[in-house]
């Protein structure tokens, strides 16, 4: 076959794990190409290079892309390579290859083989025999590793990655860290960082995670929470740790905390301390639990709740905004609006736009009134009694239940035991007791913001309380105690009269209601 003189010998290298950073592996297949080349009288005249970058997985290759278009518009004559796999680990990839090859008459060779005939039967089946024993390699390495991954799951031992919030506790080992891998070896930096043991909490960042859990389930919204974590300035785990972060390549600048973060945190099995591989529990209590078992699916329940609403808009940052009503229309609901640069934040209600109240005196008032409330001997006739007829072990063994009844039905459809319509009951029915039993655990686990006050005897005890929760858990106790009514008042002070404290869940009774 006679080469064409207007087309390039094109060369192509590729390695899967560029560990050091230093393209030695594809630098070195390159020289290797070239010499075997030069000898064969085919000199390269293009280089295709994917470093780092595996054939086995569906990454995508973008030199060998390239090298694929380059050889549809007729401009490549040849292909070499060290190894078959160099090009492609799957079989219809491989036939692919084939086909383009053959119908552009491109020849393709390697070092470890020579030319592949791609014309001839023969030639094909040894490249198709090469890229499957490749594929098969692979595939056993790659459950040889899934095995090792998950007997050491199973054994509690941690697997590796980057630091989890909430875990990593140093030991007194240091290991040696290069700080800039893709310089050449004689400009490389290290330094020194301690080994952490991971199977251990940090104990400000589970306290947080608990807080977290605690705010969520005694009813603070999700927005709430993370104006609190921005108010108190806690740092991610890449902020605190200092790693850098890169999407598609590029370093980014992280926000700071969001839900899908705080959700993942809160609803993933390691914060109950048990062991996950590629998504399934396969080890219960691996480790020292941050969360209880019942109050993680107390959360899923919750987070995961469709009529939960996921967009609420601006987060209230005043204590009785869209909380406290209007004593002139039925309707209305106070909200805090922009005043005067002299006169500050005032509430107004959203439908009549009366009352125009200082936000900071209304709040400083309800404030002193729910402290005061909170500081009586009657708070423990507000806070719901535990629920002793729960066994949440026998429910926590029930979902297990529930579980392993869907993975047998979905067993015996396969076999042909029961039909699609069975199945799918099975599924429903299975789901429904599912839900259920989240319900009751949540129930049963859902913590009340009163409950840190039980023993606050005096009001500043009580003040002193008050102080340390959030605006979203402050928010959530006033629900509790009272509603509040505002009417019109003073433009400069409060008057205690126009605002009316009632009955939690009632609206309060202003002069002129038995008019």
């Amino acid at each position: 076959m006679t080469q064409p003189a207007e087309r390039v010998n094109a060369a192509l290298a590729r390695i899967s794990d560029d560990d050091r950073g230093g393209a030695e592996g594809v630098d070195s297949q390159h020289l290797e190409v070239e010499e075997d080349g030069e000898e064969a009288g085919f000199p390269i005249g293009a280089k295709y290079t994917d470093n780092s970058i595996s054939a086995w997985d569906g990454s995508e290759r973008p030199d060998y892309q390239r090298l694929m278009r380059d050889v549809s518009h007729n401009l490549i004559g040849s292909v070499r390579a060290t190894a078959a796999d160099r090009l492609c680990r799957d079989v219809r990839e491989g036939m692919d290859l084939i086909d383009l090859f053959n119908k552009h008459s491109v020849r393709l060779f390697t070092v470890a083989r020579g030319e592949y005939n791609l014309k001839r039967a023969a030639g094909r089946a040894d490249f198709i025999s090469d890229v499957n024993s490749a594929a098969k390699e692979s595939g056993v390495k790659s459950e040889r590793v899934g095995l090792a991954r998950k007997r050491q799951a199973r054994a509690g031992a941690y697997g590796g990655g980057i630091r989890r919030y909430g875990w990593g506790v140093p030991t007194d080992r240091v290991r040696s860290v290069c700080v800039n891998p893709k310089a050449d070896p004689a400009e490389r930096e290290y330094v020194d960082v301690p080994v952490l043991d991971m199977t251990k909490h940090r104990a400000d960042e589970a306290a947080e995670i608990r807080r977290w859990a605690d705010e969520l389930l005694a009813g603070v919204t999700m927005a709430h929470l993370l104006r609190d974590l921005r108010v108190r300035k806690v740092l991610t785990v890449s902020q605190k740790d200092g790693r850098v972060l890169k999407r598609g390549g590029k370093v980014v600048q992280t926000g700071g905390w969001d839900s899908k973060t705080v959700r993942r945190i809160l609803m993933g099995p390691r914060v109950s301390g048990h062991a996950v591989l590629r998504g399934e529990i396969v080890k219960y209590d691996a480790w020292p639990a941050i969360i209880s078992e019942e109050k993680r699916q107390a959360l899923i329940t919750l987070l995961d709740d469709p009529a939960r609403v996921t967009t609420p808009g601006n987060v209230p940052k005043w204590l009785v905004s869209k909380i406290a009503t209007c004593g002139y229309c039925v309707v209305g609901v106070v909200t805090a609006r922009g005043g005067s640069r002299s006169k500050g934040i005032t509430y107004r209600c959203n439908s009549c736009h009366k009352g125009n109240q200082l936000a900071e005196l209304v709040d400083g008032y309800v404030a002193r009134v729910a402290i005061k409330r909170l500081a009586g001997d009657d708070l423990a006739d507000l806070i719901k009694p535990p629920r002793p007829d729960v066994d949440l072990n026998a429910l926590r063994d029930e979902l297990g239940v529930c579980a392993a009844k869907k993975v047998e039905a979905a067993a015996s459809y396969a076999r042909g035991g029961i039909d699609l319509a069975m199945l799918e009951t099975i599924r429903a029915d299975r789901d429904k007791r599912v839900r259920e039993i989240r319900t009751t655990m949540s129930e049963a686990t859902a913590g009340n913001p009163l409950a840190d006050f039980v023993e606050a005897d005096t009001e500043a005890a009580a003040q002193a309380v008050w102080a340390s929760k959030s605006i979203g858990r402050r928010r959530e106790i006033v629900r509790l105690l009272m509603s509040v009514t505002l009417l019109k008042g003073d433009a400069y002070k409060l008057d205690p009269e126009t605002v009316v404290i009632g009955p939690p869940g009632e609206r309060a009774a202003v002069p002129g209601d038995a008019a």
